[in-house]
């Protein structure tokens, strides 16, 4: 199995990631590292599962869940690396139905299409002490040793997020994963993203991503400084009508 297979919890998340909303992966692990850095240890992590109950579970049976990343093998497709839209997600409620205010230094992206709005989203909440970039390597661990934790069924190659068990001996094979992150999973664990705002589009294409970072979190703080939740959801609907 390779490195250190036997330290995996019996129980945990985990996630695969890659291109997304237009944003190469280099960059998000960079971005989410400065947000680490900002938040004394807290990053948001978005995905587009809604994996509520298997979450409460996992809270149950383990005081400290874990989540663990691991980068996708699969080629990005075509609407992750060129969405028509890229929104940022402003607040979000937890899994007992509180509102959810992201730590002033979190921003959460996702590709959009106006043409088929939606109007939720989903994360994680994630600490850990330590750096998570540069992304090394701690493991190894093959697709065919996970099952979905509630239903005990195989992982599906398109469930990018799943709660799962691990379970060495039952391995049936398959790709082998390697695990580039190992955080934990802090409360309020899981929260479902609500108010998107389409981001505006950078008119330089020579921009670095640390610019369209900076200018996107500017454009937010403008934003919830002005408006109120209600007025922040017209400007996303009207600036999506508008393209």
């Amino acid at each position: 199995m390779g490195m250190e297979m036997t330290i995996l919890p019996d129980f945990f998340c985990w996630t695969r990631f890659g291109t997304e909303a237009g944003e190469a992966i280099g960059h998000i692990l960079q971005r989410k590292e400065d947000e680490r850095a900002a938040n004394d240890g807290v990053f948001i992590w978005g995905i587009g599962n809604a994996i509520g109950p298997s979450i409460r579970e996992l809270v149950r049976r383990r005081p400290k869940p874990e989540v663990l990343f691991s980068p996708i093998k699969c080629s990005p497709r075509p609407q992750d690396v060129l969405p028509p839209t890229v929104a940022a997600w402003i607040s979000g409620e937890t899994l007992d139905g509180d509102v959810y205010r992201l730590p002033e230094h979190s921003l959460v992206t996702s590709r959009y299409d106006p043409l088929t709005p939606r109007s939720t989203h989903y994360a994680l909440v994630c600490f850990s002490p330590t750096p998570i970039m540069p992304a090394q390597p701690v493991g190894k661990i093959s697709f065919g040793s996970l099952r979905n934790m509630r239903t005990g069924r195989p992982i599906g190659a398109s469930q990018v997020t799943a709660v799962v068990h691990f379970n060495e001996l039952d391995s049936n094979g398959g790709h082998l994963y390697d695990v580039a992150i190992r955080a934990e999973l802090a409360y309020p664990y899981f929260i479902k993203l609500m108010q998107p705002l389409v981001l505006p589009t950078s008119a330089n294409a020579d921009r670095t991503k640390r610019e369209w970072t900076s200018s996107a979190f500017q454009f937010l703080r403008r934003e919830r400084q002005r408006s109120s939740p209600f007025q922040v959801a017209m400007t996303f609907r009207q600036t999506a009508i508008d393209g």
